[in-house]
C-alpha cells in the first residue's frame, strides 16, 4: 500500500451472474481494476477447468475490452474434493482439480490461486491424519505450480488452518516461493481472532487480502461494509506498516441482490475513505 490506494479487486460472486463482458464492465464502472474468477464446487464452475483455447481467448478479450485484469482466482472446489481426505479417489480428484486450475490460470494469465485451508470439509471427521495428508498433498500441488510459474496462496479458514500463524507453519515447512498466504480478514475476525495481531505473522508472504465486514461467529459474506465489527482502519494501518502492496479483493455474495452495484460501490468507497483517514492521521 505504498501508492495512495491499493489495487481494488472484486470477487465474481459480488456481481449478478451474466456474461463476463457485462460483469467486467460493471466492475470497472464501480471502481475496480481486477476480477477474481470463482472456481467453486458447483458443476458449472468446475466445468471451467476444462475450458479450451476458444473459451479462454474469449475471456481474455472481454477483460482487455473493459480494461480489467484477472490476477486471482478463488479455488474453493476442494471443499468437494478435499486434499486431506482418507478416500484416495477424493484426493486424486482434488489433485486433478488443482492441476487443471493451474493450467487454466496459465492460459488466462492469472498469477494467484487462492487455496482453501480446509483439510476436509463435511465429508468426514477432521483428524491428525487428515491434517498431515493435507500438507503432503499441498506440497504435491506446489510442485505442479512451480512448473507453471503460478502462485498458490492458502486462505486460513474456520477449520484446520485457522489463522495466519498456523498457515505460515505450512508455508515454512514446504519452503517454496510458489506457496504463500491469501488471508480473509473477515474470516479471521469472525473466529474471534484479531486480524491486526495476525497479519504481521505473514509479512513478506501475503500476496492478496480478501476484504469484507464480519460479525463474530458469523461467516456470511453479505454484510455492507461498516455494519459489522471489523476494525477496517486498524487493518489498513497494519497493512501500511507491513508495506503491503498487493490487491485488496472484495469478497461479497450479492448474486441474489437486485442492487448489487450499490453494494460493491459502497464497499470500494468505504475502503477508500478508511485509507484516507489512516494516511491523514499518520502524516
Amino acid at each position: 500500500m505504498l501508492e495512495r490506494y491499493p489495487l481494488f479487486g472484486i470477487y465474481e460472486k459480488a456481481l449478478k451472474p451474466q456474461t463476463f463482458d457485462k460483469m467486467f464492465g460493471e466492475a470497472k464502472s464501480c471502481g475496480y481494476d481486477s476480477f477474481e474468477l470463482s472456481l467453486d464446487s458447483t458443476d458449472a464452475r468446475l466445468a471451467r477447468l476444462d475450458w479450451g483455447k476458444e473459451e479462454t481467448a474469449r475471456l481474455r478479450a472481454a477483460a482487455a475490452n473493459n480494461g480489467m485484469m484477472i490476477l486471482t482466482t478463488c479455488l474453493s472446489g476442494h471443499k468437494r474434493y478435499p486434499l486431506g481426505s482418507g478416500d484416495p479417489k477424493l484426493v486424486q480428484r482434488g489433485l486433478d482439480v488443482m492441476q487443471k486450475a493451474i493450467r487454466l490460470s496459465g492460459e488466462l494469465g492469472i498469477r494467484i490461486i487462492q487455496v482453501s485451508g480446509f483439510d476436509v470439509y463435511d465429508q468426514e471427521p477432521r483428524t491428525t491424519e487428515t491434517k498431515k495428508r493435507y500438507v503432503e498433498n499441498i506440497e504435491k500441488c506446489v510442485r505442479m505450480a512451480e512448473r507453471a510459474c503460478v502462485t498458490l496462496a492458502i486462505e486460513p479458514v474456520e477449520g484446520n488452518l485457522l489463522a495466519v500463524r498456523d498457515t505460515m507453519q505450512v508455508v515454512e515447512q514446504i519452503g517454496s516461493c510458489w506457496l504463500q498466504i491469501y488471508p480473509d480478514v473477515a474470516n479471521i475476525n469472525s473466529l474471534g481472532i484479531d486480524p491486526v495481531m495476525e497479519l504481521p505473522y505473514g509479512k513478506g508472504h501475503i500476496v492478496a487480502v480478501h476484504m469484507r465486514d464480519s460479525i463474530i461467529g458469523n461467516y456470511e459474506a453479505t454484510l455492507p461494509f461498516g455494519t459489522g465489527c471489523l476494525d477496517f482502519p486498524a487493518v489498513f494501518r497494519t497493512l501500511d506498516e507491513m508495506e503491503f502492496c498487493g490487491p485488496l479483493v472484495v469478497e461479497m455474495w450479492n448474486t441474489e441482490r437486485e442492487d448489487y452495484l450499490a453494494y460493491i460501490t459502497q464497499a470500494r468507497e468505504f475502503m477508500t475513505r478508511c485509507i484516507d483517514e489512516v494516511r491523514e492521521r499518520n502524516v
